[in-house]
This record gives C-alpha cells, sequence and structure tokens, in this order.
C-alpha cells in the first residue's frame, strides 16, 4: 500500500511536548486534593485520578479512573476488571462506565460515588489510599489499600505525578475471589486543558512498571524513530524528540530520564501492542533495559477521538522480573492507515 507522507511539526501534538532532562517537581499535600481549573478557564480543563491492581498470576487487571471537569461541573468514572485479551471492552469481565456524572459536592479526601458504588478515601495525602467498590446486582466486590513506596515523581512543569504504590485486598468477581499482593502505579492531573481534538500523529505509550519496593519506573513516549516504525512512512515528525517524560525509581533515588529508545510490537492486526523494548537513561548517567511481554489487553476509547489499548504488562530487567500497565494511545489516522483485516 502507498501511504502519503505528513510532515507533523510538534504543534500537534498538544501538550506532548519534550520535557525529557527536566528536573522532577515536587508534589504538596494539597495535590492529592481538587485544584483550580486551568487558568484559561476553557471547558476542557480536567482533572484526574487514576488507581488500580494486578492479579499476575490469573492475568487479572482492575483500572479506576475518575475524569472531572471542573468547568463543566461534571465528572466521568471507569471501573474495568478483565483477564486475557479482548477485542471489546464490553467483552471484559466486568465494565461499569458513567461519562456524565454531577461534580462533587466537596473534596475528594472521602467521598462516594453512589451511582457506581465506589468510595475513595485518602487515608494519608500521598502515601495511603483506601478504596471500596461494591456492585451488589452484579456480584463484583473490591477492597483496596494503596501505599506509597516512593514519593510522587512530579512531570517537569508540574500538574501531574505519578507514583508506585504496593497493594494489597480482596476482589469478589462474580463467583471468584481473588487476593491482591502486588504493586500498581497511579496517576494524577490536574490544572490543564486536556481537548479531545483528533491529531496526526502515532501512537505514544504510558508504561510503568514495579519489581520491588525499590525498584519502580515510567515513561511516556514514542517509539524511537531509529527503530523505523511502520508509521515512519506516513509520520516525518519535524524537531523530533520521542520521549515526553519519565523517571527511574532505584534504592531511595528517583532519577528523571533524560532519553528513551523505545519499539513496539505488535499483532496481526497491526494496532494491539504485544511486547515492548525499552532503553532508558537517566540523569544520573545510568542505562536501563527493559524488555515488556502483554499478559492481557482490552481496548478502550478514553474518548471517542482516541483508542487506548490497556495492557497488563510482564517486565524483565537486570534486577528482575516486574509488573505494570502499558497503555498504547492510538488516535483515528493512524488506525485508519494502519489496521490489518
Amino acid at each position: 500500500m502507498i501511504r502519503s507522507h505528513l510532515v507533523a511539526p510538534l504543534s500537534n501534538f498538544g501538550m506532548i511536548n519534550s520535557l525529557a532532562g527536566r528536573p522532577l517537581g515536587t508534589a504538596a499535600l494539597a495535590d492529592e486534593f481538587l485544584h483550580p481549573p486551568a487558568l484559561s478557564g476553557h471547558y476542557s480543563a480536567t482533572e484526574t485520578s487514576y488507581f488500580g491492581f494486578n492479579v499476575p498470576e490469573h492475568a487479572l487487571n482492575g483500572e479506576i479512573y475518575i475524569w472531572f471537569h471542573p468547568i463543566l461541573k461534571i465528572m466521568s468514572v471507569s471501573v474495568y476488571i478483565w483477564r486475557c485479551f479482548h477485542a471489546s471492552t464490553l467483552s471484559c469481565d466486568y465494565v461499569n462506565h458513567y461519562h456524565y456524572l454531577p461534580f462533587p459536592d466537596g473534596d475528594i479526601g472521602d467521598y462516594t460515588i453512589d451511582e457506581i458504588g465506589l468510595r475513595i478515601r485518602v487515608l494519608e495525602p500521598l502515601r495511603t489510599v483506601q478504596i471500596e467498590f461494591r456492585d451488589a446486582e452484579r456480584d463484583v466486590e473490591l477492597s483496596l489499600l494503596l501505599r506509597a513506596i516512593m514519593p510522587p515523581a512530579v512531570r517537569p512543569g508540574g500538574f501531574h505525578f505519578t507514583q508506585a504504590m504496593r497493594t494489597s485486598g480482596t476482589l469478589r468477581l462474580h463467583d471468584e475471589r481473588f487476593t491482591i499482593d502486588g504493586w500498581f502505579t497511579r496517576d494524577r492531573s490536574w490544572g490543564q486543558e486536556r481537548r479531545e481534538t483528533s491529531r496526526l500523529i502515532p501512537p505514544f505509550t504510558w508504561m510503568a512498571g514495579v519489581v520491588d519496593d525499590d525498584f519502580a519506573f515510567h515513561v511516556l513516549a514514542f517509539d524511537s524513530v531509529d527503530g523505523a516504525p511502520d508509521w515512519l512512512s506516513r509520520y516525518q515528525l519535524a524537531d523530533f524528540e520521542n520521549l515526553v517524560w519519565g523517571y527511574v525509581r532505584q534504592d531511595g533515588e528517583t532519577q528523571p530520564l533524560i532519553a528513551a529508545r523505545k519499539s513496539t510490537r505488535r499483532g496481526a492486526d497491526g494496532l494491539s501492542p504485544t511486547g515492548y523494548s525499552l532503553v532508558l537513561r537517566d540523569a544520573a548517567g545510568v542505562s536501563h533495559e527493559i524488555h515488556g511481554e502483554v499478559r492481557a489487553r482490552m481496548p478502550w476509547q478514553t474518548w471517542q477521538n482516541i483508542n487506548v489499548h490497556f495492557c497488563q504488562t510482564r517486565w524483565h530487567c537486570a534486577r528482575g522480573i516486574g509488573w505494570g500497565d502499558s497503555q498504547d494511545i492510538q488516535q483515528n489516522d493512524f488506525i485508519h492507515h494502519f489496521a490489518r483485516n
């Protein structure tokens, strides 16, 4: 197939400009709670909270996503629980999503979303969160405790952090019960616009993994151009830096990333991620070679102009075996041109 070449300047990336090599910010206790909306006052001003868990021996993942719209005074909320591989979100073991709910009356230190049966309590800001969820009609119940193993890593420039957490709890999924005992990387964002504009850009991937209480990483990046990804035939990117931002947490120190080599392996459909190869270079000059294998996957249209492949990923590095999430974010133009039947 002959594909036209597009030249996409970094301005097409919206807020996805590279922050590689810049120092990480510092979180305040107030960052656990609701913030003022984006200074622009635009209706797309956004605040998010993202939690979850995994049970690798059952290829089982759970995602809890709350998306606040402070100007519109509404919120969206999702609970997704699935095992193995799915071509549709609705084929997952459990899906419960509301696009439009009233904005919280108070703050989010301890609040309940009655429509979905979800309660979130901040037991200690930036350190400990308790989540309770119950859907009696569909016989699903979750009790989840998340305890920080590191301070929040704040994206350079602020407005966003990720944080590796120790997870413990129980899940009743219909007629099955599971013990949760592992790690998960949570995510918070606030104070900026998140416009739903469809963009002419290749896929980029949010990735996180934890090996033990003393080693974790996070990276947001496109594939490296020197690896000749398939999409290079369509997107000739001007002034392209593939690393957006990230960090490595090792033995009590959190180092920002200054460079990342990344390649993505995809399935027969040309879209679904099956694995990743990473070389992450941190600000201390240390390189970390990390390989990821997707063990469970489901697609989610976070909004209708994009599709995100949420993947439970087994990470292998010199430190050992770890687990975490990868989220491959794809736009309409990429899917239209690179999907294979």
